[in-house]
């Protein structure tokens, strides 16, 4: 990839430029996206061509060609959309964690860690603007966050020498570029507008499934946890997502915990804005709509951060999930919020997860004492409360299947 990146980036400005050229003043505007484009070229001289050794002054040439990149993306999409702040704060929470518990202690160069701290944040902004709204192309959405997930990869790989997800990074780079060419490739032609009964429709399926394969990749973990199989009463369930185990480094159980997590945080940030659809009123709609915020980037970060590297950090993640979720269930229980759903089942949710909130911090506190030994009481609680949550999350997503494929029938009043 190396060589002929340059080439293939090449190819991509060509049709790209003929494109807007022949689109005339409806795509003038889009010749910043082009610019950004072309912006990657310098960096892929730096870090592909050349190699560039991460604490070399070629390096910090490649990272700056690729915020240039991300400027021009920045200025384009901020005259064509409107930025979501909610994504933007949950990135920053996951990724500013990452960065201060385990990207830049592992720095040798302080030019380096501004720099890449720098990107981080652009990233971020872009992101936010990519993924918030707006009536342009959706190819904007995937190729944004594919060069985020391709930066990851390059932090992960080269920066915290985890194996086995350096090949990630040349498939989800060249995704990005090409999803970002099809995105200014399209302009002057009118996108279509997806109303929003039409997502929530979608928003069901897209549950069923991801938390199906979140749920697999769990059970997989589990069997493939070093030196037997994973006991759910015996160990808490961090533990298969930790760095070394049994004395292996990186097992198999690390990647299929960590990436259950990833698929998580994504299907909670795109439930909670259909889930906002069951509440009355604009304040208690932000305030579960927040909760979705803080409930994923409590996810990205338990993922980031596993327990054996930092467990303040890890921690922090685990409880940003935990107030993000129960913000959540708060709010969609009382009848003024919530009137479509029955208030036996709206009251029982919250009461039996309060009951158990209540006995895994008593048995926490217990065998803090040294009263209670650890297991089977505390992982077993603590399995009961994620089953709980998940129930929770699959029984809206089938209230919401059910009301947008049967809505009620408004009867026209008589004249």
């Amino acid at each position: 990839m190396n060589r002929w990146i340059l080439g293939f980036t090449a190819i991509l400005l060509v049709t790209t430029a003929v494109t807007i050229v022949r689109g005339g003043r409806a795509c003038r505007s889009y010749w910043l996206a082009w610019c950004g484009l072309a912006a990657t070229i310098i960096g892929d001289y730096f870090l592909s061509l050349k190699n560039a050794p991460l604490h070399s002054r070629d390096f910090l040439c490649g990272v700056a060609g690729f915020s240039l990149a991300q400027g021009f993306w920045i200025a384009f999409l901020r005259h064509h959309a409107k930025g979501s702040i909610r994504i933007a704060a949950a990135l920053l929470f996951g990724f500013g964690i990452l960065f201060g518990a385990r990207v830049i202690p592992a720095l040798n160069s302080t030019p380096l860690a501004y720099a890449l701290t720098f990107y981080a944040l652009l990233s971020i902004i872009s992101v936010s603007y990519a993924c918030g709204t707006h009536n342009l192309s959706p190819a904007w959405r995937y190729g944004v966050c594919c060069l985020l997930f391709s930066d990851c990869m390059i932090a992960f790989s080269c920066i915290l020498h985890v194996p086995r997800v350096g090949h990630l990074v040349g498939i989800t780079y060249l995704a990005s570029l090409l999803f970002i060419a099809v995105a200014i490739a399209t302009c002057g032609r009118k996108q279509k507008t997806s109303s929003r009964l039409r997502y929530l429709r979608h928003i069901p399926s897209v549950i069923f499934l991801g938390g199906a394969s979140a749920l697999l990749l769990f059970l997989l973990a589990m069997q493939l946890y070093p030196g037997g199989s994973y006991n759910p009463c015996r160990c808490m369930l961090s533990r298969l997502g930790r760095t070394h185990l049994q004395g292996i480094a990186f097992p198999a159980c690390h990647y299929l915990f960590t990436s259950s997590l990833v698929i998580s945080a994504g299907i909670v940030a795109l439930f909670f804005p259909a889930l906002s659809c069951f509440v009355k009123g604009p304040v208690q709609k932000q305030c579960l709509l927040w909760g979705g915020t803080l409930n994923a980037a409590g996810l990205l970060t338990i993922a980031f951060v596993p327990e054996n590297v930092h467990g303040f950090f890890h921690n922090v993640g685990c409880i940003a999930a935990v107030v993000g979720g129960g913000t959540a269930i708060f709010i969609l229980t009382p009848q003024r919020n919530n009137p479509r759903v029955p208030g036996s089942v709206r009251w029982s949710w919250l009461v039996w997860c309060c009951l158990l909130v209540a006995i895994f911090q008593s048995f926490l506190t217990l065998h803090r004492f040294k009263i209670l030994p650890f297991a089977p009481y505390v992982p077993t609680c603590q399995k009961l409360l994620i089953l709980t949550f998940i129930v929770w999350i699959e029984y809206y997503a089938f209230l919401l299947f059910r009301r947008t494929r049967h809505p009620p029938v408004r009867t026209s009043a008589s004249p």
